[in-house]
């Protein structure tokens, strides 16, 4: 009897601990399901309709429902139902800006089995327009003609449409033209949008006070390896101008492209300015590393393998003179310069340029060996230069196993235009030179000679992705005795930059043993058409004409071919497959340098 009471009770508490293992079993599974809810309520979804753009980035950046995202725990949902609440007028803040002041919305907010639904269906209404616009100007700038033109016609205009960003835009452009123009302190002294909700227009009202105009005193430079009297060259502004922003920056640009610093800071003192309104200027110079030197190495078809190397001194003393050495070596050229630089009246555009050269070419087609020395005025304005110089040359050549020597005298003239939107990748542009030379046998010439060089390129773009770009160069010569004429002053054609298919300097007039010996005159052109297939990379087709000779009715050569273009940092690197279409034969040409 006793036996079978303890198997009862052990049964018992077998029945117990099983129903308290079932009971924890259902509260985990009870604390899971709630803590899968509790996660299912942590998401929000906002839906905007009836705008797009610039209106519904901008609702949706002023929603504060919009603010919450799913990496933050959702707030309470009364929090959820009060930012809700604020809705409506969180989208007129949005739309004021952009000129809608009679918008409606329809605003849903749900709490569905995944969360919170938010819906905000937007009629933006129509966009207000501009009633008037009342510009006054006063203050010392006030009879300017540059703010009379803004008064005049002002960039917002009646009956267009408002937009308050154009409007601050506008205001913070007209701060900034007084400031480069000398008024520092000008700023508006009303500035006001009246909405009149009911006509859905907005009266513009702007006050601009001008404030005085502030002058030059001085320009001050801190102590630099140069002489001041040179920086002082380099001033865009005399003593009791207006201290104009653009003009200040010019100065500093000259400075930077000078060579001469590494670092240069132009800064108006203010708290110096007098009351009569004169303020100096300061310039801060950092000088650069007096010596550079470069190296390089690459590889063209007319010149084969290259290597480069040059020292430039940035300044050769403390009146800033420059000087640089340059040696360049190739299969086929080889030359060494020294250049020495003055610095002229006006040092950014103005150089007085001294050089001595040594040049040694062997083509298939001649040999020459040439020493020069000489001077030039380089200067130039805009997108325009202009040279000219004197030179001294002897040169030796041989035109197969003719070997000639002749000295000239040589006055030259050269001038360049160059207009593009991107020198380096240009959609639009062109570029023109002329270059004139001549000697004389009373001057020290063993010859005679007048020479005039004309080339232009143009690129044009058909469509976004395709271009057109074309290419002429003309020569002629007139001479006492051509025969005496230096190899590098006649004429050649073919080659990378030239008419591709033929070796460079390979076409020309011959002698009685066929040897090319260079001719007159010169005729070469291009046309070419590119098409951009990826972002950096073009393919091409391109036709040449031209030849050079001595008698116009000389047949002009053809040639035509495929390319492949890479736009690298320092222009097009270009690989051209090129057919003669009058000899047959094709030929790789391998170039790299800007288009214009």
């Amino acid at each position: 009897m006793q036996l079978r009471l303890m198997q009862l009770r052990s049964m018992l508490l077998r029945l117990k601990a099983a129903s308290a293992t079932k009971v924890a079993l259902m509260s985990l599974l009870l604390c899971c399901f709630v803590a899968l809810r509790v996660e299912a309520a942590e998401r929000l979804q906002v839906i905007i309709q009836g705008v797009e753009g610039e209106l519904e980035s901008n609702v949706r950046l002023h929603l504060s429902l919009a603010q919450l995202t799913d990496e933050q725990p959702l707030p309470s949902a009364t929090r959820i139902r009060y930012l809700h609440g604020r809705a409506e007028q969180e989208v007129d803040a949005a739309l004021y800006p952009l000129g809608y002041f009679n918008s409606r919305v329809d605003a849903e907010l749900v709490q569905t089995e995944e969360g919170w639904r938010a819906s905000y269906t937007i009629d933006p209404g129509p966009r207000a327009t501009i009633g008037r616009s009342e510009l006054s100007l006063s203050g010392a700038g006030a009879g300017d003609p540059r703010f009379k033109a803004w008064q005049r016609n002002p960039a917002l205009q009646p009956d267009a449409p408002l937009d308050q960003q154009a409007y601050e835009s506008i205001k913070s452009e007209l701060l900034e033209r007084a400031a480069g123009l000398g008024y520092y302190d000008a700023q508006f002294t009303d500035a006001q949008i009246l909405v009149d909700r009911p006509r859905n227009s907005a009266d513009i009202r702007l006050a601009f006070e001008t404030g005085p105009l502030y002058r030059l005193s001085e320009i001050r430079f801190n102590e630099a390896p140069i002489k001041e009297a040179l920086l002082q060259r380099y001033r865009t502004l005399d003593d009791g101008e207006p201290v104009a922003t653009e003009q200040l920056l010019e100065m500093q640009r000259g400075l930077v492209d000078s060579g001469y610093f590494s670092g240069v800071e132009v800064q108006p003192l203010w708290d110096q300015a007098d009351d009569r309104h004169r303020v100096p200027v300061q310039v801060y110079l950092t000088p650069d590393q007096r010596t550079a030197y470069r190296f390089g190495a690459g590889y063209g078809t007319d010149t084969g393998a290259r290597l480069s190397a040059s020292q430039r001194r940035r300044w050769v003393n403390d009146r800033g003179h420059r000087m640089e050495t340059i040696l360049r070596l190739s299969e086929v050229t080889n030359t060494l310069l020294l250049n020495y630089e003055i610095p002229g009246a006006r040092p950014v555009s103005d150089t007085y340029l001294m050089r001595t050269s040594y040049e040694q070419e062997a083509t298939d087609s001649t040999d020459s060996e040439t020493w020069s020395v000489g001077a030039q005025d380089q200067r130039s304005r805009g997108n325009q230069s202009w040279r000219w110089g004197l030179g001294l040359e002897q040169e030796t050549f041989r035109f197969g196993s003719v070997e000639e020597s002749t000295m000239l005298l040589v006055p030259e003239a050269g001038w360049s235009m160059v207009e593009t939107d991107n020198r380096l990748d240009p959609r639009r542009g062109y570029r023109l030179s002329a270059e004139l030379s001549a000697a004389s046998e009373s001057l020290l010439s063993d010859t005679s000679f007048v020479q005039a060089e004309v080339s232009g390129k143009a690129v044009y773009s058909l469509t976004s992705k395709m271009r057109l770009l074309t290419r002429l160069d003309l020569g002629a010569t007139a001479a006492t005795d051509f025969n005496q004429m230096p190899a590098s002053r006649r004429f050649f054609a073919g080659g990378d930059h030239s008419v591709r298919g033929y070796v460079y300097k390979e076409l020309g007039p011959t002698d009685s043993d066929g040897e090319v010996r260079g001719g007159r005159y010169l005729i070469a052109g291009s046309m070419e058409v590119d098409y951009r297939v990826a972002e950096k990379w073009r393919g091409a087709l391109f036709w040449d004409i031209g030849n050079a000779f001595d008698s116009p009715s000389t047949p002009l050569k053809n040639s035509a071919g495929i390319g492949g273009r890479w736009q690298s940092p320092v222009g097009p690197v270009r690989v051209d497959l090129a057919k003669k279409l009058d000899d047959g034969g094709f030929r790789i040409h391998f170039t790299l340098g800007p288009d214009l």
